[in-house]
């Protein structure tokens, strides 16, 4: 009888000690992109709630993650002249992850906004900000952000 005590006790204890896998909602959004990702981060990423500001050499991003659906965010880019991609999510195309971009330049300074869909209600939203000409090459940085993000999420 006094085995059995012993062994709930253990049991209890072993359950206290495992740990669950962070979850979307509790990541870091400023975790989320590293100086070398497209140039040298210049000082402390801002986090405000879920978003981030990062200064990179020639640009500035703002990464949020937040919880909505993706097709009226992505319907909200495409309405405005934004373009369906997708970003390689691991081993397979199956597994590839949708993106929708939009671009617009304006004096000089090229802003393109994004967003990523990591899992059913689960975005990745990001605005990056450079002086530029040329919208192709930015949108090309800010793909390469939201991949860098989609890597570095908790799985």
């Amino acid at each position: 009888m006094r085995l059995l005590p012993v062994l709930l006790l253990a049991l209890t204890a072993c359950a206290a000690c495992t740990t669950s896998a962070p979850k979307f909602v509790d990541a870091d959004p400023c975790s989320l992109l590293r100086s070398g990702d497209v140039g040298e981060l210049k000082g402390t990423p801002a986090r405000s709630g879920q978003a981030c500001d990062f200064t990179f050499d020639s640009l500035t991003a703002e990464l949020t993650l937040r919880e909505a659906a993706f097709a009226d965010e992505s319907q909200k880019l495409l309405a405005d002249g934004g373009y369906g991609g997708a970003i390689a999510g691991g081993e397979g195309e199956s597994n590839n992850r949708p993106l929708t971009t939009r671009c617009t330049d304006s004096s000089g300074v090229v802003t393109c906004d994004a967003v990523l869909e990591v899992r059913d209600r689960q975005l990745v939203g990001i605005q990056v900000v450079q002086r530029s000409t040329d919208r192709n090459v930015v949108g090309q940085v800010m793909q390469t952000l939201a991949a860098k993000a989609f890597e570095r999420l908790p799985k």
